[in-house]
């Protein structure tokens, strides 16, 4: 089972709060970032090894590598 890094930051970008929890996919990992939010936090980040998987609030550029995740669902659909 994959760990993932949850990290909490605040509105001034500084580190607030951090675990790493095995998760069986990157869809419980994000649950459980927003079930474990911290008081004062205003980001917060979900890390696969060395690769952002979420944020939020969302940024331009995962907004980016979401729609690449999501390109070859949406072709497979067409």
């Amino acid at each position: 089972m994959p760990h993932f890094e949850i990290c909490y930051l605040d509105q001034a970008g500084a580190l607030i709060g951090t675990f790493s929890a095995p998760c069986a996919g990157e869809k419980q990992a994000r649950i459980l970032a927003h079930a474990m939010r911290l008081p004062g936090t205003r980001r917060m980040e979900v890390w696969d090894g060395a690769s952002l998987i979420y944020e939020r609030p969302e940024t331009q550029r995962a907004a980016a590598i979401e729609a690449l995740r999501l390109r070859p669902v949406l072709q497979a659909a067409e």
